[in-house]
This record gives C-alpha cells, structure tokens and sequence, in this order.
C-alpha cells in the first residue's frame, strides 16, 4: 500500500540532539526529523506535556553550538512528537536546516 504524503515542507533526516524546555528543565532527546515547518523528536519526555503545550527548543550543533526555534507540540505518539515550529522564524529554521546538512 503506498502512503500518501500531505505535508507542506520536505522532511531531512538528521542526526541531532535537542535540549527541550517545556517548563523549568531541559531534558536532551534526538531529533529524528526537521522540515521547514517543525521537527519530530524522540519523545521520552514528561507525560503532562499534550498538543498545543509551548516547546523551546535548542538544537544541539558540533562545536558546543546551538539554535534555538520557539513551537507547539502538535501531536505524540508511538514514541515520537511532532513539533510545528512557529511563524516568523524562516530564516533561523533555514539556518538550522543548512547548519544539519552540514554535521551529516
């Protein structure tokens, strides 16, 4: 059966760590995927955290780097989390994506 793809921006698999900070801590979990319009995380995070809970993210880069991107948690399951990120941060995103290619 041949699944079809409804999602607006192409996926990049990566190999990252994100630091997440949904409230007082920033627990570290990998980064599966990242398009231009969110990322997929490994989820083994608190489980009050549901859709619609603001997330801050800090990608983790070589050389002690990191970026940073503001987004929601869209939707958790199967040990994974979809994350949208939020609008006006194109050009961080962009950068992040370009910085991703680049540690592969």
């Amino acid at each position: 059966m041949e699944i079809i793809e409804n999602r607006r921006h192409r996926r990049q698999s990566v190999t990252l760590a994100a630091a997440v900070t949904p409230s007082g801590h920033k627990p570290v979990t990998a980064v599966i995927d990242l398009s231009e319009g969110g990322t997929c995380l490994d989820w083994t995070l608190r489980d009050d955290i549901t859709p619609g809970t603001p997330v801050h993210l800090c990608f983790l880069l070589a050389g002690d780097q990191g970026i940073e991107l503001d987004g929601r948690v869209v939707h958790i399951a199967q040990g994974r989390a979809g994350i949208e990120f939020l609008p006006a941060q194109q050009d961080i995103v962009r950068q992040l994506l370009a910085e991703a290619r680049s540690d592969v």
